[in-house]
């Protein structure tokens, strides 16, 4: 029996958690694995009593994390706490003995055969994706070719399985990434050229010899916003 560890830190409006929690729960997993959940709770205990068939772990971080009706305002020292608390979810997925780590941000519903076409993939780091409306209206996703966020190729929007060189939040990563060395935390020598944990861990990733792919037979959905969120509400009803 294969183990994976579906984790996340958890910073969450309420409701936007349990529309998330509730795509957890619809997701089919495929025979021969079982699926524990891990939450490091980080300054937003008024989610704790709707955390179900979970782990989780409670901390403080500190940092102010604000958001706006169409953004999220990230600093520079909040990307460096949350590489701190991914990697908080690595240490539970090695110390578990798991054989695969599911990182899926708390703001994203997944569709029900997520899990099925990531592990058939058979890649050592794959992301499945999903699309977002920037405030400019142009749309952007979750995975990118070079530098901060250059290149999304057009094919991306149709099914299949590409090479890609940069990808995040709802990534399926095998266990021998982590022991090779691979991780979340800041390279000391870049500052500002690459903003974001994410980046920091697809370079070392690539660095260590590791591809990484993003899969697009089922995108996800983003309730990036409030807006998003209650449009999803009602397609749901």
């Amino acid at each position: 029996m294969k183990k994976i560890l579906i984790t996340a830190p958890l910073r969450q409006d309420v409701d936007v958690f349990q529309a998330y929690q509730d795509g957890l729960d619809r997701l089919e997993v495929p025979e021969g694995f079982e699926v524990d959940r891990f939450f490091v709770v980080n300054d937003c205990n008024e989610v704790i009593p709707y955390i179900r068939d979970a782990k989780i772990e409670v901390t403080e971080t500190g940092e102010a994390y604000e958001k706006t009706h169409n953004d999220h305002l990230w600093t520079l020292d909040l990307m460096w706490k949350m590489g701190e608390l991914r990697n908080r979810t690595i240490r539970e997925m090695l110390d578990g003995g798991y054989d695969y780590w599911l990182s899926v941000d708390t703001d994203i519903v997944l569709d029900p055969w997520t899990l099925y076409h990531l592990i058939q993939a058979d890649k050592d780091i794959v992301s499945e994706i999903f699309w977002t409306q920037a405030p400019n209206g142009k749309y952007w996703c979750n995975a990118w070719m070079f530098d901060q966020s250059f290149g999304m190729p057009e094919e991306w929007h149709k099914p299949g399985l590409y090479q890609c060189g940069m990808t995040g939040a709802l990534t399926l990563v095998k266990r021998k990434v982590f022991e090779a060395g691979v991780s979340y935390a800041k390279i000391p020598n870049i500052h500002t050229a690459l903003r974001g944990e994410d980046r920091h861990f697809c370079v070392r990733a690539a660095c260590a010899g590791f591809e990484l792919w993003i899969d697009s037979h089922c995108p996800a959905r983003h309730l990036y916003t409030r807006k998003l969120y209650e449009e999803y509400m009602a397609e749901r009803r």
